[in-house]
């Protein structure tokens, strides 16, 4: 566990709750565009279910806005944040090869803000998600004696992937199998 200078144990970053207005294609679009992984879903609060997905060993969590809630439309965007919001600037996700993300970007029909920026170290793009989340994907641009280090933290990355996989699926039928009580 990594121990925070107040004293707080944080064990890791948990998840990324979104609610979506169109649950369905939202779903669609980090499945099979993104790669996320289904995991199941749990029974929410508002008699519905929150629908786990899994994506570069983290949870993102969808569920419809619940009863009281709307979406609006989202407003412009600039420099990788929305023109006005409430702090969350977007969401970073890494990827091996940009161009060819981005490509399956815009045959999904998502609007990519700019061309590719930076270059050195990191190569990155910001592009707009459904519902409005404005997400950067990222590509490392490592010169070749970091390349081993690389494939050590993809080796990790997957181990935690396949490890959140098997514990999220334990709890998702706990809290099913609780829930049907």
């Amino acid at each position: 566990m990594l121990r925070i200078a107040t004293g707080t144990m944080i064990t890791s970053f948990d998840h990324l709750h979104l609610y979506s207005a169109d649950l369905g294609a939202s779903l669609r679009f980090y499945e099979g565009v993104l790669g996320a992984e289904r995991v199941g879903k749990i029974p929410n609060d508002h008699g519905d279910y929150n629908h786990v997905l899994l994506l570069g060993g983290q949870y993102l969590v969808f569920s419809h806005y619940p009863t009281g809630m709307a979406a609006r439309p989202p407003p412009g965007h600039a420099d990788g944040a929305l023109t006005h919001g409430f702090g969350v600037a977007h969401l970073g996700i890494n990827v091996r090869r940009l161009d060819a993300m981005m490509a399956k970007l815009e045959a999904a029909g998502m609007v990519v803000h700019d061309a590719p920026r930076g270059g050195g170290a990191v190569r990155y793009v910001y592009f707009t998600a459904p519902d409005g989340v404005v997400i950067e994907l990222t590509e490392y641009v490592v010169p070749e004696g970091l390349r081993p280090a690389i494939a050590a933290l993809d080796a990790f990355n997957k181990f935690v992937h396949l490890a959140r996989r098997s514990i999220g699926r334990v709890l998702i039928a706990r809290a099913t199998a609780s829930n049907d009580r």
